[in-house]
C-alpha cells in the first residue's frame, strides 16, 4: 500500500503538470471503488480548475476552482498516472480526467480498495476523512514532547499506535519498522513503558526516514510508482524491512520476523531489546 512518502512524491510531481488547468470531462469505468463513485462525481469536477496539490495522511487532495477538494487515496494498488496525450486506458482504469489542454490523469487499480470523493466545501476541515486524521510526522508540532504526551495516555504496544491514523497520519508497516530500527525500540514495547529520551529519539527517526524515502521517490516493491510512471528508489536502502534473514546492518545478527496484528513485522532482536530483556 502507498504510504506517505509514496502520495508526497505524487503530489510534487502533479504539482508540476496540473495546476491550473481545467477540467473538460470525466469518464468512469463504472465499477465501484472502495466505496460507490457517487451520481454527482463527474458533474462535480466537470468544468473546474486545479488551484492547488497538498497530501494530508496517506491522502492526496486537489483543491479545485470553484471551491471544493477532490479527496484520493490509493488503497492497496492504485495508480495516479499522467499522460501528456490522450491514451485508451489500461482494463483497470476506473476514472480518467480530461483537461483542456488535452493531457489527462488516469486512476489504475486492479484491487479497487482505493477511494475518490470530490467534496463541495469551503474548507479542507470540513471532509470527514481529514477531520479524523491524526497528527502528520512532517509537521512542526510534531516532536518528542508531542509524542511522549501521546504515548502516556496509551496501554498499546508502540507499532500499532504508530500505525492508528487517528494518532499519526501518515505511517505504514514499511516506514514503522523501520523508525523503530532506526530508534532501537521494540515493536511490542508498550507506550506508556518508552522513556522521554526514546520518545525524542523516535520522533527524530520517524522524520528522518521519512524525509530519506521522500528523496528517493519512494518505496517500490510491485504497484507503486509515481504519477510519471517511474518507481521509487528507497526499497534499495531499507534497514529491515523485507530483510527477514539477512544481517542487521548495525550488529550483524539475522533480522527476524514476526506477526503482529496480523502484519509482518521486521526487527532486530539484539539492536531492539524489550525493555527489562
Amino acid at each position: 500500500m502507498p504510504e506517505m512518502p509514496e502520495v508526497e512524491t505524487i503530489a510534487r510531481r502533479l504539482r508540476k503538470r496540473i495546476v491550473g488547468k481545467r477540467i473538460s470531462d470525466v469518464r468512469l469505468s463504472g465499477f465501484s471503488l472502495r466505496r460507490p463513485l457517487d451520481g454527482g462525481f463527474e458533474d462535480n469536477l466537470r468544468g473546474r480548475t486545479v488551484r492547488r496539490i497538498m497530501r494530508r495522511g496517506k491522502y492526496l487532495v486537489i483543491a479545485l476552482d470553484p471551491s471544493a477538494f477532490w479527496l484520493i487515496h490509493l488503497g492497496m494498488s492504485g495508480r495516479i498516472l499522467y499522460h501528456a496525450r490522450p491514451e485508451a486506458g489500461d482494463k483497470h482504469a476506473h476514472v480518467i480526467v480530461k483537461f483542456s489542454d488535452f493531457t489527462e490523469l488516469e486512476y489504475r487499480d486492479p484491487r479497487r480498495f482505493g477511494l475518490m470523493a470530490v467534496y463541495d466545501v469551503p474548507r479542507l476541515s470540513m471532509i470527514p476523512e481529514i477531520r479524523a486524521l491524526g497528527r502528520d510526522p512532517l509537521s512542526s508540532g510534531f516532536n518528542g514532547s508531542w509524542l511522549e504526551s501521546q504515548l502516556k495516555k496509551s496501554r498499546q504496544e508502540i507499532k500499532p499506535f504508530l500505525l492508528d491514523q487517528r494518532k499519526v497520519s501518515g505511517l505504514g508497516n514499511i516506514y514503522v519498522c523501520e523508525s523503530l530500527f532506526l530508534a532501537q525500540i521494540h515493536p511490542q514495547r508498550r507506550c506508556g513503558t518508552i522513556t522521554g529520551g526514546e520518545t525524542a529519539r523516535l520522533a527524530d527517526a520517524i522524520r528522518e526516514v521519512l524525509q530519506n524515502s521522500i528523496r528517493r521517490h519512494g518505496t517500490s516493491f510491485s504497484d507503486f510508482v509515481d504519477s510519471d510512471g517511474n518507481p521509487g528508489e528507497n526499497q534499495n536502502h531499507l534497514m529491515v524491512f523485507q530483510r527477514d534473514g539477512q544481517e542487521c546492518i548495525r550488529c550483524r545478527t539475522p533480522i527476524g520476523r514476526f506477526l503482529q496484528g496480523n502484519r509482518s513485522t521486521f526487527y532486530c532482536c539484539i539492536c531492539q531489546r524489550k525493555k527489562g530483556d
